[in-house]
């Protein structure tokens, strides 16, 4: 409902088969520089709604996914408090199984974190293993001294139509979201591109 220029969500809804709902709940105001309270809770069901719209690009198979996450700030400026944790998850992308998901992402107001007690971590469906760790701010570097992210890969498979090769790569992502520097080394071995 629409209250002195705010939305008042409360907004329950089910995907496919879904026993438990995933829930949005709170305020979103019409004017930008007004402040956000929204509430949003979700299951392996709601990858479901990504792998909707994401089309044959994105497909989730199984595992377990909680989403538990505030919105605060402002329409400008949102600010994000909560977490999403994977566990035993599998996913196939553009083709590519990634197995074996498991990790959990804090966002803490104006960064995101990968938990360091539970890594996040895969394994490629044929051959190969992912891990990302670290912290990123949203809008800009801060003091904490969490700014930057880690993406490593051993041995990952990663195949298309015209691509097919061995991943060997430590990549690290700087600065912030809003604004990203993308670093490190990717190695391609056993592997093949056909430029037709």
């Amino acid at each position: 409902k629409l209250n002195n220029s705010i939305f008042n969500i409360d907004f329950p809804f089910f995907i496919n088969d879904s026993k438990i709902p995933t829930y949005i709940k709170g305020e979103i105001p019409l004017e930008k520089n007004e402040n956000l309270d929204l509430r949003l809770t979700g299951n392996e069901k709601f990858i479901d709604l990504i792998d909707i719209f994401a089309g044959e690009y994105f497909t989730f198979k199984k595992g377990d996914f909680n989403l538990r996450i505030i919105l605060k700030g402002t329409l400008n400026k949102p600010l994000l408090i909560g977490f999403i944790a994977i566990k035993d998850s599998e996913i196939e992308f553009y083709n590519n199984i990634i197995k074996d998901i498991n990790g959990r992402i804090i966002f803490d107001f104006d960064y995101l974190e990968i938990d360091q007690q539970e890594k996040l971590k895969a394994k490629g469906g044929d051959s190969g293993n992912i891990y990302i760790e670290g912290a990123l701010p949203f809008y800009s570097r801060n003091n904490t001294g969490k700014d930057q992210i880690n993406l490593t890969t051993k041995e990952f498979a990663l195949k298309t139509d015209n691509f097919n090769s061995l991943l060997d790569s430590k990549l690290n992502l700087t600065g912030s979201f809003e604004n990203p520097v993308l670093g490190g080394k990717l190695s391609l071995n056993n592997g093949s591109i056909d430029f037709i």
